[in-house]
């Protein structure tokens, strides 16, 4: 997607050092945006080219607000805000897991995004408009055992996007939320005893017959973020392999 440049925006963007967040700062960097990379200092990234990198809690409203500051006076400008931070996907059903899980997963996955969106969208709005990207899941509109606090926090998520769209296009601003299926990332494969296990225990529920990368997730965030998806605002992007049609 060369011909989606980024050219002089600034972006910011959480749970930087994941998987998914760290191919999103190559790609915007890559484009020509200069990227905020966020996380928590234990896996802060190495600084992308012309960005910076900062230690951020998203469910610290805080530390939300002090990272929002950091940026707009490193750069004096917000145009993209991708809310890609998210908590250990905790395996169990409703009479299993505890209201600490619960409250801490839906604090980091949809809380997060909205101590994030609340600080900057201001900012965006005085600069004349901007992209939010929230990163959900498929699980956000389908699930699967012992996932209740992952799904619905990314369900909440989804809904979150599409108000965030409607209350805001009269800023400038656009919202649109991601939904990757299962990608390869550190995460999986430490539980799923590396890239092969987690090939053979989720490639078969997509209908691309594999998992996705990285990567593809990331394009799909730059085109999001791009003028060329200068119309699209309060819908769900599935990036899934064909995992809900199946």
């Amino acid at each position: 997607m060369a011909d989606l440049p980024l050219d002089g925006r600034v972006a910011i963007v959480t749970g930087a050092s994941g998987g998914i967040g760290a191919a999103i700062v190559a790609r915007y960097t890559k484009a020509g945006a200069r990227v905020a990379a966020l996380d928590l200092a234990r896996s802060l990234p190495a600084a992308p080219g012309g960005g910076m990198v900062m230690e951020c809690d998203v469910t610290d409203d805080a530390a939300v607000a002090r990272a929002v500051a950091a940026v707009m006076e490193r750069f004096g400008r917000i145009d993209i805000l991708v809310n890609n931070a998210a908590g250990p996907v905790l395996v169990g059903k409703v009479t299993e897991i505890t209201a600490a899980t619960w409250r801490q997963t839906l604090e980091i996955n949809l809380t997060g995004a909205f101590l994030m969106c609340q600080s900057a969208i201001p900012h965006m709005a005085a600069g004349g408009g901007g992209v939010i990207v929230n990163v959900a899941s498929q699980l956000g509109t389908v699930t699967t055992k012992g996932r209740a606090p992952y799904s619905a926090s990314k369900a909440g998520l989804i809904s979150f996007t599409r108000t965030l769209a409607v209350d805001h296009a009269e800023d400038g601003i656009r919202a649109v939320s991601l939904s990757p299926g299962a990608v390869m990332t550190s995460r999986l494969t430490t539980v799923m005893n590396g890239e092969a296990g987690v090939e053979e225990a989720l490639g078969p529920k997509h209908a691309l017959g594999r998992v996705g990368r990285p990567e593809e997730i990331a394009e799909a965030a730059l085109f999001i973020a791009s003028d060329g998806a200068s119309f699209m605002t309060g819908s769900d992007m599935l990036v899934d392999g064909g995992y809900c049609a199946t």
